[in-house]
C-alpha cells in the first residue's frame, strides 16, 4: 500500500509540473488560439475583419459557435499574458516579440505585409468609450494600435481595418481531470490507511 500511495505521490507531482508548464502557453488552432493561463479561446480578428458588433452578433461564430465579445479587461490580459511590458498604447520595442507572436496567432487586419502590420478589433463597449489600446504592432506607428472597445455606442459600426475579439471559454483538459482523480486518490488512500 505504501508503495500505491508512492505513485499516486509521484503522479500528483507530474502532473503538477505539467500543468503549471501549460499555463503560460498561447497556442494557435489556425483560426483560433487558446490562452492556457486564462482557458480562453481567441477568435482570428480577420475572420470578423470589417463586420459591424450587430453582424457579429448575429453570425454563427456568437450563435452557433459560442464566441461572445471579449472585455477590455480580457484583453488586456491577453496583451500581458503574450508579453506585452506595456498596454497604454506607448511604443516599446520590447513589445515587438509579443506583437509578433499576437499578429501570426490572430492576423493582421491593417499595413500588412509592412514592419508596421497591425492587428485591431473591437471589444464590449463601455460608456467610456476605449479605456486603453494596447500596441499590436511591430513598429513605431502610434496610431496603429489595437482599439479594445468601441468608440461609439453605434452598433452597426465597421472598420475595414479591424475586427473583433471574440472568446469562448475551452473545457478543462483532460490533465485537469487526471490532476483532481490523482489528488482523490491520494486522499482516499490516505483515509483509508489512518495517514494524517
Amino acid at each position: 500500500m505504501i508503495e500505491l500511495r508512492h505513485l499516486a505521490t509521484t503522479f500528483v507531482l507530474a502532473l503538477s509540473v505539467t500543468a503549471g508548464s501549460l499555463q503560460a502557453a498561447l497556442v494557435d488552432n489556425g483560426t483560433s488560439m487558446i490562452d492556457t493561463a486564462t482557458g480562453l479561446k481567441w477568435l482570428d480578428l480577420t475572420e470578423t475583419q470589417g463586420l459591424s458588433w450587430n453582424e457579429v452578433e448575429a453570425s454563427t461564430h456568437v450563435t452557433v459557435d459560442g464566441y461572445a465579445h471579449a472585455t477590455v479587461a480580457q484583453v488586456i490580459t491577453l496583451f500581458n499574458n503574450a508579453g506585452f511590458l506595456t498596454t497604454d498604447n506607448t511604443n516599446n520595442v520590447a513589445n515587438d516579440p509579443a506583437a509578433a507572436d499576437l499578429l501570426a496567432y490572430l492576423g493582421c487586419t491593417q499595413f500588412c505585409g509592412t514592419v508596421n502590420a497591425t492587428g485591431r478589433g473591437f471589444a464590449a463597449w463601455t460608456t467610456a468609450g476605449y479605456t486603453t489600446r494596447p500596441n499590436y504592432h511591430s513598429s513605431g506607428l502610434g496610431a496603429g494600435a489595437a482599439t479594445t472597445s468601441l468608440l461609439s455606442n453605434n452598433l452597426d459600426l465597421t472598420d475595414s481595418t479591424a475586427g473583433h475579439y471574440l472568446v469562448q471559454v475551452v473545457p478543462v483538459p483532460a490533465a485537469a481531470w487526471l490532476f483532481g482523480s490523482a489528488l482523490g486518490l491520494l486522499g482516499w488512500i490516505r483515509k483509508s490507511r489512518g495517514i494524517r
